[in-house]
Formats: structure tokens, C-alpha cells, sequence
């Protein structure tokens, strides 16, 4: 069996579908690696963090982490493992969407080797860091607007913890792909869209139900305040991406 062809796009060089597949193994084998080093030096917040019953869960509860400062060690270094799982899961589709020929605004995206597929990687992951601690900021900024200080913290944290639960899921579906294909199967890219549009929506029906526990204001006013911190922000990236 010969090995699998190249894919060539307007304006890119051509890529081989067996340096895609290299990068994507390096860099899951780097996630899982350090997934199981977490595992092992933080016991109870790796539990805590990847606990995915709060898929099914719509109260709050004050459990492990949830008092977390979110500027603390901890939570910066789970953040980061956020983020590269992300990043991992967005070259997935930036490597199927290659092969489709349809990636014409990110061609920049696609490495011409594989040490500059490990930089593309790094430098996504430090975006998406950027990302999430401007997402806390502007939660902060909607939480004061909209004189919902108390519950910031706690939205920005039950919007990450199933954030990370999502994200693992999606990367350890994308590492078996990965290992198990040569070529990113278009079914994987329509999957990630699809169930990432599932997702948000879900989130946002989570997090509106456990903030309406607090009991401290109406349902139109925490619905306006999600609009301005979720909804908006969510479709302004999906027109910017499409």
C-alpha cells in the first residue's frame, strides 16, 4: 500500500498527508503524557477538574476547586492544558479542512514541516491562553455592568469545568482518528462542528440554570447578562470564522 497522497491549495506549497499525521501524533502523545503526569501529581483537582457527571448536573454545589482563585497556579496550569488540548483539536480541523481544500483565510495555518507545525501548535495555545483570560476579564467587566460581582468568579469557573471535559473528549476522539487514519476523515470535521455548536448551546442553558440558583436576580436579568458574555461574543467569532 502506497503511502497516502499530498494536498496542494491556491496559494500553499504542497503538504503531505504523513506530516499532518506526524505533527497530530507528536503533539496528542505530548497532551496525553501530560494529562497522566496531572493525573498523578494532582490527584483530587485532576478529579475535580475532569469530572464530567457536571455534564448532567445543573446545580451548584461547592465542591473541590470551586473556590479556586482563578489567577492561582492551579488554575493557570489547567488552563494551559486547555488551551493545548484546543489548540490540538483546531489543527485537527485545520488539517481536515486542508485536505478538503477549503481553507483558504487560514492557509497560513498549515505547516510546511514539522518543526513548524510544533510552532503553529504553541503559538495557538498561547492565543487561546491570551483568549481565556480576556473572557474573564470581560466577564468581570459585564458581572460589574450588570451589578453581578458575586457571581463572575463562579460563572467564569462552571464555563471552564465543562469546558475542560469537552475538550478531553474531543481530543482523545481526534488522537484516535489520528492513529488510526492517514487522512482526516471529512465525517471527523462535520463531527466537530456539529457537536461544538451542541455544546455551546448546552453550556449556556448549564450556566443560566445554576446562576439562577443564586436567587439574587430576575430571569430576564441573568439571560441579558449570558446574552452579553456568551451569546454575543460566540456569534461574533462563528461569522469571523465562516
Amino acid at each position: 500500500m502506497g503511502l497516502p497522497p499530498a494536498f496542494k491549495m491556491e496559494g500553499v506549497t504542497e503538504i503531505s498527508a504523513v506530516l499532518f499525521r506526524n505533527i497530530a501524533i507528536a503533539i496528542s502523545l505530548l497532551l496525553l503524557a501530560t494529562y497522566a503526569v496531572s493525573r498523578i501529581v494532582f490527584p483530587k483537582m485532576f478529579t475535580a477538574v475532569y469530572d464530567f457527571s457536571k455534564f448532567l448536573n445543573f446545580k451548584l454545589k461547592d465542591e473541590f476547586g470551586s473556590n479556586l482563585r482563578l489567577l492561582s497556579t492551579e488554575s493557570f496550569y489547567f488552563t494551559v492544558i486547555l488551551s493545548a488540548s484546543l489548540s490540538f483539536v483546531a489543527l485537527i480541523l485545520v488539517f481536515g479542512l486542508s485536505q478538503m481544500g477549503q481553507l483558504a483565510l487560514f492557509s497560513w495555518l498549515v505547516p510546511e514541516s514539522f518543526g513548524a507545525g510544533i510552532l503553529i501548535w504553541l503559538g495557538m495555545t498561547a492565543s487561546f491562553q491570551l483568549l481565556f483570560l480576556i473572557k474573564y476579564l470581560f466577564i468581570f467587566l459585564m458581572g460589574t455592568l450588570f451589578n453581578l460581582p458575586a457571581s463572575t468568579s463562579r460563572h467564569f469557573q462552571e464555563v471552564q469545568s465543562l469546558n475542560n471535559c469537552f475538550v478531553l473528549a474531543m481530543t482523545s476522539l481526534c488522537a484516535i482518528v489520528v492513529y488510526s487514519n492517514f487522512v482526516i476523515p471529512d465525517l471527523l470535521i462535520k463531527a466537530i462542528v456539529g457537536v461544538t455548536l451542541i455544546y455551546l448551546l448546552y453550556r449556556l442553558l448549564n450556566i443560566y440554570m445554576k446562576l439562577e440558583q443564586l436567587k439574587l436576580y430576575s430571569k430576564l436579568y441573568i439571560f441579558s447578562y449570558l446574552c452579553s458574555t456568551e451569546i454575543i461574543p460566540a456569534i461574533v467569532g462563528i461569522k469571523l470564522l465562516s
